[in-house]
């Protein structure tokens, strides 16, 4: 999914950016107050600021980690790039407005033209965006790195059970005990076990962030227990899937869950869950089921966004 450059895509197109492989750091940086300006300096990442505004520039550089920096600059770089593909404009004019809602969109300046729904997360070193060009379709996406190294020493601490119901507000009553109950297809123990149970609340997680900013509300939504996903599979990495390259990013996709609010099931709701590399998974939602989603693609910012940002219009 990673090696040809971005082409045409029909539908809901979806890309992510490892910002650690793009931009990496210096070791002799530090976090701290001036962290992002010593970074910024740099001339690699100089060449990838002067892509955005002032304002734009002004708000990654805001960040005291320089992760979040790198992140913040990548997800501003995908939508840049997003309305250069999508809407067919030069970098110059792919400006960022908000829907009411305060999701990002791009709202052509003139008033034609096409415009773009997109959504983008970002979480450990991946930004993720999907996008398309119609303005009668709601898109979410979520990116989650499942950390059990962080996880793990709490989990036993608390016991699974308790663990999970600190995130009752967050589930319904039944997907909580799905969640506490679940058990893998395959005999595990001991940490082994937890840990495949920490990345079936993270499939959970991922799912429900993506649905509900699809809607453009936050994880305090009132129907957020109201709602809830059923069926909920865990997608396996490439090393443990035997018809697969076990070096591939890729690993396998799930698109058979159900989602249900108010004790009925939801129909028109197109949901996918990517499992990425051994830690990450990304979660797509869409609001058309007749639209099709694309497959992913890993950019790389010189073939993908210095060709396309410093390439004189049209291109």
């Amino acid at each position: 999914m990673a090696s040809e450059p971005i082409s045409e895509a029909n539908g809901v197109f979806r890309w992510v950016l490892d910002v650690h492989s793009e931009w990496p750091c210096s070791s002799n940086i530090r976090a701290g107050r001036d962290a992002s300006t010593f970074w910024a300096q740099e001339n690699d990442n100089q060449r990838a600021l002067n892509l955005l505004t002032t304002e734009e520039r002004e708000r990654v550089l805001r960040f005291y980690h320089i992760r979040d920096v790198k992140l913040s600059l990548g997800s501003q770089l995908l939508k840049h790039c997003a309305v250069v593909h999508g809407c067919h404009v030069p970098w110059p004019e792919s400006l960022i407005s908000k829907h009411e809602n305060n999701k990002p969109c791009y709202v052509p300046q003139n008033g034609s033209g096409k415009q773009l729904e997109f959504n983008v997360s970002h979480h450990g070193f991946l930004v993720a965006l999907a996008g398309c060009a119609d303005k009668d379709i709601q898109i979410g996406i979520d990116v989650v790195q499942v950390d059990t190294v962080k996880d793990l020493p709490r989990v036993r601490q608390e016991g699974w059970p308790s663990w999970v119901k600190t995130y009752e507000a967050v589930f319904s009553d039944r997907e909580v005990q799905d969640i506490a109950t679940w058990q893998p297809s395959h005999s595990l123990n001991g940490d082994d076990l937890l840990r495949a149970k920490l990345r079936h609340f993270y499939a959970h997680w991922c799912l429900k962030e993506a649905y509900v900013k699809m809607t453009g509300e936050a994880l305090l939504a009132p129907w957020l227990q109201d709602m809830e996903f059923r069926n909920v599979q865990v997608p396996r990495t490439s090393s443990n899937m035997p018809t697969m390259n076990p070096t591939d990013d890729w690993g396998e996709t799930i698109s058979n869950v159900e989602v249900w609010r108010d004790g009925k099931e939801v129909m028109e709701i197109k949901l996918e869950l990517q499992a990425f590399r051994n830690e990450y998974l990304i979660g797509t939602a869409s609001s058309r089921l007749d639209v099709p989603f694309s497959s992913f693609k890993l950019l790389d910012l010189d073939r993908d966004v210095y060709s396309v940002a410093e390439t004189e219009w049209p291109f």
